[in-house]
């Protein structure tokens, strides 16, 4: 490691000694040196988008042909540092040309290492995403659907350790001993854990979702808080778009504490109806109804034949119906074609008891009247209740003319 160091800092001293010569053949001075200085600066743009579009895209377009997709994208995610890291060593460069105190140098080096640290992390962070695709092999044994989910989670995971490393490289290049404040911070970790325990819980959370496989992106679940479409599982809460189309982020650990129901991992869809028919239809029209019903749903590509029940029977007799329970599975389990399925199947069993000259029944209730009151009674009840009002009209009259 020493013999590299030093092989680099002889080729930098060849360098701006190189530079320093190139300022003396214009004049010397100040002059001479900022001349050359902007000169280098220049130079220094100018190469930059031939190394980062000439040399690494060239090099990238040609990983494109040979379908090294990997490495296209790493160069392509390399190209701006690149651009960025040639004008900075342009501008080191040009400052070592120039003649400045040693605490002007001291002060832009200074800088310039910051943005260089920067740079180099900036790169880092870049590569993260296009490194990722190797991790689809590994993720792929957890399903293909949960791949992409386990991709976005490492990524996450893995900038968030960058940006922890740049941020401790550049407090160790500002003097700030980070080892002796991790260390003081050993004196409250008790309190901090308690404090994220929490946090620690939810992202023990999102592991278990890709490990269990309880859902991916795109699936329909329902828990005992919410029922929706999983858009986003995070490393610390998963977000969910209900059917009102609004919004809901759960911590992780409070959805795997809870029963979560994967409508989407369905292999069939049900179906379950009752029709009722009149009390007034025979015994031989009900059979030939519900063999024409098993015969319909047995000849339907829609339903599915195996694997699961299908059934229709007499299901009991009703306040106003005898009742035809139907119960079977359709193939697709997609909401939209069983919504179609189902219509077209209730469009076809009504025409089936229409068709056995049945009918559908619906609601009544039947009131019986043991005995009707003598109408003669009743007559001379009326005659005598409108006397007695006559009667006591008049009685009222002399007292209102008093």
């Amino acid at each position: 490691m020493e013999e590299v160091t030093s092989g680099f800092e002889d080729l930098n001293d060849k360098v701006v000694v190189k530079f320093t010569d190139w300022a003396d053949m214009v004049g010397g001075g100040d002059i001479g040196r900022a001349i050359v200085a902007i000169v280098i600066l220049l130079f220094f743009i100018t190469i930059r988008k031939f190394l980062a579009h000439g040399v690494v895209g060239g090099i990238r377009r040609l990983a494109d042909q040979h379908k090294h997709q990997t490495m296209a994208m790493i160069l392509n995610a390399l190209q701006t540092p690149i651009e960025v890291f040639v004008v900075l060593l342009g501008i080191y460069f040009s400052v070592e040309v120039m003649e400045f105190s040693d605490k002007t140098d001291a002060a832009i080096f200074n800088v310039l290492r910051v943005f260089v640290i920067a740079t180099i992390f900036w790169a880092f962070y870049r590569v993260v995403e296009p490194l990722a695709l190797g991790f689809n092999t590994f993720a792929g044994r957890f399903g293909a659907g949960l791949a992409d989910d386990l991709r976005q989670f490492f990524i996450r995971c893995v900038r968030t350790l960058v940006v922890v490393l740049a941020g401790v490289a550049l407090l160790e290049d500002w003097g700030i001993d980070v080892s002796a404040f991790l260390g003081g911070l050993g004196l409250a970790g008790m309190a901090v854990a308690l404090a994220a325990k929490d946090s620690v819980a939810n992202v023990f959370g999102g592991l278990t979702i890709f490990a269990d496989k309880l859902f991916k992106r795109g699936d329909w679940i329902e828990t005992p808080h919410f029922e929706g479409v999983v858009e986003f599982v995070g490393l610390r809460a998963t977000k969910v778009r209900t059917f009102s189309k609004a919004m809901v982020v759960m911590p992780n650990a409070e959805i795997v504490d809870s029963p979560v129901i994967n409508w989407s991992r369905m292999t069939h869809r049900r179906i379950k109806m009752v029709i009722g028919v009149e009390y007034r239809t025979s015994a031989d029209q009900i059979e030939n109804i519900i063999e024409r019903l098993r015969d319909f749903l047995q000849q339907d590509e829609d339903v599915a034949q195996e694997d699961v029940p299908q059934m229709v029977h007499l299901a009991d007799f009703g306040s106003s119906s005898i009742n035809i329970d139907l119960y079977y599975f359709t193939n697709t389990t997609d909401w939209q074609e069983w919504r179609d399925i189902r219509n077209r199947h209730i469009i076809a069993f009504k025409r089936i008891i229409e068709e056995e000259g049945a009918s559908f029944a619906f609601p009544s209730q039947s009131l019986y009247v043991e005995s009707m009151p003598d109408m003669k009674m009743s007559r001379a009840s009326a005659n005598q209740d409108d006397q007695n009002k006559h009667q006591n009209q008049r009685q009222q009259t002399p007292e209102k003319m008093g």
